[in-house]
C-alpha cells in the first residue's frame, strides 16, 4: 500500500482510447496538470502518482475503495489540515475530486496561484 506520510495526489497518465473511440483526455486531470505547471512546487510537496485509465485503478482501490476510484484524487495525510470540508472520508481517509477544491486545498497548505 501506497503510505508516504505526504498528501497524495492521483491524476491519469493521458490520453487513452475505447471502443468508443478517442484518443479521449480527461479535462479535470488536465485542469490539475496545468495547476502543476503554474505551482511546480506542490510536486513536491505532495506524492503524485499517474494512474492509467483502465479500471480497477489498483493503487486508488488499496487506499479507497472500488467506488473511490476517480481520478484526479487528492488524499490528505492524517498531519495535513483540511483548510476546506472534504469531500468524503473513505476508510478514515479525506479525500478531494473536484480539481477547483484540490487547488483550493494545496494553495491553502502548500501556497500558490489557486482558481478563482
Amino acid at each position: 500500500m501506497l503510505e508516504t506520510g505526504q498528501d497524495i495526489l492521483f491524476l491519469l497518465t493521458g490520453a487513452w482510447g475505447d471502443g468508443e473511440g478517442g484518443p479521449w483526455l480527461c479535462a479535470d486531470c488536465c485542469t490539475m496538470e496545468g495547476a502543476i505547471k503554474v505551482n511546480p512546487h506542490w510536486a513536491e510537496a505532495v506524492t503524485l502518482v499517474r494512474v492509467d485509465y483502465a479500471r480497477p485503478r489498483a493503487e486508488i482501490v488499496a487506499l479507497l475503495d472500488a467506488d473511490h476510484q476517480n481520478a484526479p484524487t487528492l488524499i490528505l495525510s492524517p498531519d495535513t489540515v483540511a483548510h476546506i470540508e472534504p469531500e468524503a472520508v473513505v476508510n478514515g481517509r479525506r479525500i478531494y475530486t473536484d480539481p477547483k477544491a484540490i487547488c483550493r486545498q494545496l494553495a491553502a497548505c502548500y501556497t500558490g496561484a489557486q482558481p478563482k
